[in-house]
């Protein structure tokens, strides 16, 4: 099990990764942007993180590039409906995997299950 911080301004997409998430027996926690997921980070500290990468108020790069100066940093998987080109930004800033919109449950888990490997192997 996991403990896994959603980024998504919208709430429809993270309620659908949560039941999918929760289902897989991960914990999870919400935030709809870039100020919101460091808050959860304080208070809860996670394994992963999945950032949507286009949202109003802080996208998913800053978010991104943020959490890679972490100490240990979390595993970071980006989400994005705009197409391949944003999701290779996403890698090049340092998202360990990357997701197009709509999300496939079953490219969500695996995705969610290469993360944690790479988290144990470190």
């Amino acid at each position: 099990m996991a403990r896994i911080l959603i980024v998504d301004d919208e709430e429809s997409e993270r309620l659908l990764m949560q039941v999918i998430l929760a289902r897989a027996g991960h914990e999870t926690f919400f935030a709809e942007d870039g100020a919101g997921a460091l808050k959860q980070l304080e208070e809860h500290g996670v394994d992963i993180v999945i950032t949507d990468l286009h949202m109003p108020d802080g996208h998913g790069f800053e978010l991104i590039t943020v959490l890679r100066e972490f100490e240990k940093p979390p595993g970071l998987i980006a989400v994005s409906a705009t197409g391949p080109f944003q999701l290779h930004m996403a890698e090049a800033l340092g998202a360990k995997h990357t997701l197009q919109k709509p999300l496939d449950p079953k490219l969500l888990l695996g995705a969610v299950n290469q993360v944690l490997t790479e988290i144990a192997d470190r």
